[in-house]
C-alpha cells in the first residue's frame, strides 16, 4: 500500500479501538487491539502519517524512538518493597513507572487528551535487552508491570533489514501480535502533498518528468546510495532559502541531500536549465500581468518551440505561484473564522479579556511543547490574540465585513482564469492543461474558493485514462 492508504488505515483503527458502548466500555477489548506496525523504507513519511492521523481523529499523540531507550527507561527501575505472606514479611522487587508510561500520564494531564496514539519508531532496531519488552508490549500493551492507559492505540514503525543494517526480522511470535502495514514509496501520492506544501517547482517538474528518481535505494557492501522523499523535501526548503539570499548552489550541495551521485548530477543539470527558463520565458512578469502585448507575443512563440521538459517546468512554475496565492487566501479566511470563534468563546465565558488572553497564551504554550501546534496554526492564534487585544467599541467592525474577502476571492479567481486561458491557448486541451487544472484541485484551499471551469470534467477523464495506461505499460514492462 502507499503511505496515504496506510494513514487511512490508522484512522480507521483509532476510531474502532476508541469506540465505547453505552456503558462506557471499549467495544474492542484492549487484549484484542493489535498494534499497527508500519513497515517500509526510510524517509517516506511513516512518522508524519501517525501525526496526521492523530490530528484528523482529534486525539493526542506521544512519539518515541525506541533506539533511544534502554531496558531501564522502558520498563522502569527495580526497587525493593516489603510484602507479607502467611504472616511473614518478605522483601520483593517491583519496578518504578516506565518513562514512556509516565510521559503518557503527564501528556494527558497537560493537554487534556484522554485518548491518542502511542507512536514507537524503529521498533525492530532495539537492543537485545529490549526484545522481551517489545514482545510484552505487543501482546499485553504493558511496559514492565505498567499498562498503556486505556484509549491509547499503539502504532509502531520499522525499516526492513535491507534498508537498515541494525534492523532485524520480526519472528512469528511478534508478527502474530500486530497488524502489519507494508508501505512503499509512491510519487503520485507524494505529489498531491508536495504541491500545496510549497515544494520547489524545479523539483516537482523534474520528478514529473522522471518519477523513477523519486525514491532510489542501493545498499550493498560496495555502494551505499539513496534518494528519499525526505531528501527532496529538505532540499526544497534549503534551496529556496539559498535562492532568496542569492547564495551559490553547487553540485556538491545537491549531493548533500540526494545521496546518489547520478541523481544529484542529473537534477543539478536540470536545475541549471530551470534557472535559464525562468528568465527566458518571463514567468514572473507573466504571473503579475506586466508583459506588453508585444512581449506576450514573443513569449508565445518561444513556448511553441519549447520541448516537453520546458513545458512541464513552465506548468509547475504556474502551479507554484497559484499554490502560494491559494495558501495566502486560505489562511486569511481561516484567520477571520478563528477570530469569530475565539471572540464568541470569550464573550460566553466569565473571564475578563485580559485573563482570557493569558489563558490562551498558556494553552498555546502547552500545545507547542507537545507538538500539537503547527507553525501555521501558531501564526493564526498569535494574530487572533493581537486582534483581540485591539478590541474596543468597534467589535462589530473588526469581526464583520464581507467586502474584503469577496475582493480577495475575485482577484484570485481572476488570476486563475487568466492563467487558465493562457495555458489553454498555448497548449490546447492536452496534458499541460490537465496538469494545471488538476494541480489546482490538489490544493487544500481550492475547494473553498468556488472556482470552476468547464474543462475540469473532460480533463479529469483524460488524466485518469493516461494514468491507467501508464500503469498498464509499467506492469507489462515488469513482466517482460
Amino acid at each position: 500500500m502507499n503511505i496515504q492508504e496506510a494513514r487511512e488505515e490508522i484512522i480507521r483503527s483509532v476510531k474502532a479501538y476508541t469506540a465505547r458502548d453505552e456503558e462506557g466500555s471499549l467495544r474492542v477489548p484492549p487484549e484484542r487491539q493489535r498494534p499497527l506496525l508500519i513497515m517500509g523504507p526510510p524517509g517516506i513519511g511513516k512518522t508524519a502519517i501517525a501525526w496526521q492521523a492523530a490530528r484528523l481523529c482529534g486525539v493526542g499523540i506521544v512519539s518515541y524512538a525506541m533506539t533511544h531507550h534502554t531496558r531501564q527507561s522502558a520498563v522502569g527501575l527495580p526497587e525493593l518493597v516489603k510484602r507479607e505472606f502467611d504472616g511473614k514479611e518478605y522483601t520483593a522487587t517491583e519496578y518504578t513507572l516506565s518513562e514512556i508510561i509516565a510521559s503518557l500520564y503527564a501528556y494527558m494531564k497537560e493537554t487534556g487528551y484522554r485518548e491518542g496514539i502511542l507512536f514507537l519508531d524503529e521498533i525492530n532496531c532495539v537492543s537485545e535487552t529490549l526484545i522481551p519488552t517489545v514482545l510484552q508490549l505487543l501482546q499485553f500493551k504493558t511496559f514492565g508491570t505498567h499498562p498503556v492507559p486505556e484509549g491509547w492505540v499503539i502504532v509502531a514503525a520499522g525499516n526492513p533489514p535491507e534498508f537498515n543494517r541494525s534492523a532485524r526480522e520480526l519472528d512469528m511470535a511478534a508478527l502474530d501480535r500486530v497488524r502489519t502495514l507494508e508501505v512503499e514509496a509512491d510519487f503520485g501520492v507524494w505529489k498531491d502533498y508536495a504541491l500545496p506544501g510549497g515544494v520547489h517547482p524545479a523539483i516537482l517538474s523534474y520528478l514529473e518528468m522522471k518519477p523513477e528518481q523519486f525514491y532510489r535505494v542501493t545498499l550493498t557492501r560496495e555502494k551505499s546510495e539513496f534518494v528519499t522523499a525526505r531528501g527532496w523535501e529538505d532540499l526544497s526548503s534549503v534551496l529556496k532559502e539559498y535562492e532568496r539570499q542569492g547564495l551559490a548552489v553547487t553540485h556538491i550541495f545537491m549531493e548533500e541531500f540526494l545521496r546518489s551521485r547520478e541523481t544529484a548530477a542529473d537534477f543539478d543539470a536540470y536545475y541549471r536549465l530551470y534557472l535559464r527558463c525562468l528568465g527566458t520565458y518571463r514567468i514572473p512578469e507573466l504571473l503579475d500581468g506586466r508583459l506588453t502585448p508585444e512581449e506576450l507575443s514573443v513569449l508565445k512563440e518561444e513556448l511553441k518551440k519549447a520541448g516537453a521538459d520546458v513545458r512541464c517546468m513552465f506548468i509547475q512554475h504556474l502551479l507554484a505561484a497559484a499554490s502560494q496565492r491559494l495558501t495566502v487566501y486560505g489562511e486569511k479566511q481561516r484567520r477571520r473564522k478563528r477570530l469569530k470563534e475565539v471572540w464568541e468563546r470569550c464573550e460566553s465565558g466569565n473571564l475578563s479579556l485580559e485573563e482570557f488572553l493569558r489563558q490562551r497564551t498558556h494553552e498555546r504554550k502547552v500545545r507547542k511543547e507537545y507538538g500539537l501546534l503547527k507553525e501555521q496554526e501558531e501564526r493564526i492564534e498569535q494574530w487572533v490574540d493581537g486582534k483581540l487585544s485591539e478590541l474596543s467599541e468597534n467589535t462589530d467592525e473588526i469581526l464583520s465585513g464581507e467586502e474584503e474577502p469577496e475582493r480577495e476571492r475575485g482577484a484570485l479567481c481572476g488570476f486563475l482564469n487568466r492563467m487558465t486561458d493562457f495555458v489553454a491557448e498555448m497548449f490546447g486541451e492536452g496534458e499541460e492543461l490537465a496538469d494545471w487544472l488538476l494541480g489546482l484541485r490538489r490544493h487544500g484551499d481550492f475547494a473553498g474558493l468556488g472556482f470552476d471551469r468547464p474543462e475540469f470534467a473532460v480533463l479529469q477523464d483524460i488524466k485518469s485514462m493516461e494514468l491507467r495506461l501508464r500503469k498498464q505499460i509499467e506492469e507489462v514492462e515488469e513482466i517482460v
